[in-house]
């Protein structure tokens, strides 16, 4: 008898993540406005479109896919990064100035910043916090 595979933990940690942004994916919003999520410089955006895949927002006209999505929201859990632990969004077009969440969610985002986008869609779902006050930080409720 073959043995199973012991899962890897961050196997183990996709699978809630997949089960809240699914949960989310199914009631976003064509045209619901959002905004990025700093104090001063924050811009409107909305969702455009939205696929099994992923969303498009404008007047940015960016696509964000749900793996980025995923990804973000894996990094935050997975670090532990409650109230009492926030995270520094620091997100940068630059890879050498973008924090990790950044970086993390831009990876699975063929290259393109996006936790800007992804964070206010995750807080309208009461899935995150964000402090808009830099530096700015988030962090899974």
């Amino acid at each position: 008898m073959a043995m199973k595979r012991r899962p890897k933990p961050q196997e183990l940690m996709h699978t809630p993540c997949e089960k809240i942004i699914n949960k989310i994916w199914s009631k976003l919003e064509a045209g619901k406005r959002y905004r990025t999520p700093d104090l001063y410089k924050g811009k409107d955006f909305y969702i455009e479109e939205i696929t099994g895949r992923g969303l498009n927002i404008v007047p940015q006209n960016i696509s964000i896919t749900k793996e980025a999505f995923l990804s973000a929201l894996h990094y935050l859990i997975q670090n532990e990064h409650y109230f009492r632990n926030q995270c520094e969004i620091r997100s940068s077009n630059s890879r050498i100035t973008a924090g990790p969440l950044c970086l993390t969610s831009r990876d699975d985002n063929s290259n393109v910043r996006c936790i800007n986008y992804i964070l206010p869609i995750l807080q309208a779902f009461q899935i995150v916090g964000i402090d808009p006050v830099r530096p700015n930080k988030t962090w899974v409720i």
